[in-house]
């Protein structure tokens, strides 16, 4: 049997507290065999199962996803968001405040579905914070504190032993008389310094030796083999620092960059650049109403012509006030030697509707970021 093995890159959670939350969160990783190759452009399925203990824990939730690899062997899918087993309660029934909680991937790789492979269990350690308060999370009030027992009887003190009698303090001995000093001697005279001996003459220098001639440099050694590197040299994440606000102004206006996701960078010779954006937007108001907007990656300020853009529409009514919705967006580029500023925008895409809030700063459930991965040929 062959054995294959996953490459976890990043597990994702967007999610708001007081709005809508997304039911779902990301989970991307590198698919590899067991010479550590890549699987890169094939069709797979990836099973993903949540369970309340690590080994025979109860099944909580389950689905599946039909994901293709890229060149690379990064896939990408939003658990929550798959086909979900017959067997499988739904997604929103999980007590996220409930214990810990473990996440099983399988995958088959012939893309059948019936030839799973089990790449291991492992506990999600940071809890998807809105679906758990969707959940009602927090603790239920504490009891009152129960009375204090009584205090037991003090044992009884035992009897302090007797203190035996002092012995007699013999007398004092008389001191003696002190005898009178003696008289001190005259001091003798100090005799005379004998005279210092002359300083013998210095000898003259002897004559520099010649200096012998220079030998032969030796031939230079062969350079050696260059060492292995890393196909991910230079790899950068950059998190949102605010917030941008997108008024309904029209499509195909220019895109506004998202503060904090533009980085310059410069190369020494050709190389593959890919850039991968994601974050969150958020609809402001209520009612029955809506917002449009995109997402693109840009190169020195112009959008790039394959795979840079992410088109979105998101809807709100009266019954949920202030829709979140979640954007991803990727883009390999071929560059030459030279300097480069890449970074990601926004731009509104329709004439009516609500204002529109895109990524923000740290700690905001919109924190949109940009990873930009680069590939030395």
């Amino acid at each position: 049997m062959k054995k294959y093995k996953l490459l976890c890159m990043a597990i994702i959670f967007c999610a708001g507290l007081r709005a809508q939350p997304p039911q779902s969160f990301n989970y991307q990783a590198v698919a590899r065999n067991a010479n550590g190759n890549v699987i890169a452009n094939q069709n797979i399925l990836v099973r993903f199962t949540i369970r309340n203990a690590q080994s025979g824990g109860s099944l909580l939730y389950q689905e599946t996803h039909a994901v293709t690899t890229n060149v690379y062997g990064l896939f990408t899918a939003a658990v929550g968001s798959g086909s979900t087993s017959v067997a499988s309660p739904p997604f929103t029934s999980i007590n996220w405040g409930g214990g810990a909680r473990y996440l099983q991937v399988e995958v088959d790789y012939t893309g059948a579905g019936n030839a799973f492979v089990d790449m291991g269990t492992s506990q999600l350690l940071s809890v998807p914070y809105a679906l758990y308060a969707a959940n009602g999370g927090g603790g239920g009030a504490t009891g009152p504190t129960g009375p204090t027992g009584p205090a037991g009887a003090n044992g009884a003190t035992g009897a302090t032993g007797a203190t035996g009698p002092a012995g007699n303090t013999g007398p004092t001995g008389p001191t003696g008389a002190t005898g009178p000093n003696g008289v001190t001697g005259t001091t003798g005279p100090t005799g005379a310094t004998g005279q210092a001996g002359s300083t013998g003459a210095t000898g003259p220098a002897g004559p520099t030796g010649a200096t012998g001639p220079t030998g032969v440099t030796g031939a230079t050694g062969p350079t050696g083999p260059a060492g292995s590197g890393s196909n991910f040299n230079n790899v950068t994440v950059d998190f949102g620092t605010s917030s941008l606000t997108l008024t309904p102004t029209g499509s195909g206006g220019t895109y506004t960059t998202l503060p904090g996701l533009s980085r310059t960078i410069t190369l020494t010779g050709t190389a593959k650049v890919m850039v991968t954006v994601q974050g969150s937007a958020q609809i402001t108001g209520s009612g029955v109403t809506y917002a449009a907007y995109s997402v693109g990656i840009l190169n020195n300020g112009t959008l790039v012509p394959q795979g840079g853009t992410a088109y979105q529409v998101i809807l709100t009514n009266s019954a949920v006030a202030n829709t979140f919705d979640h954007f991803y967006t990727q883009t390999l580029l071929t560059l030459g030697a030279g300097t480069y500023t890449i970074s990601a925008g926004a731009r509104p895409e329709s004439t009516g509707g609500s204002n529109l809030t895109v990524s923000g700063g740290n700690g905001s459930p919109l924190q949109a970021s940009m990873i930009i991965q680069i590939f030395p040929q």
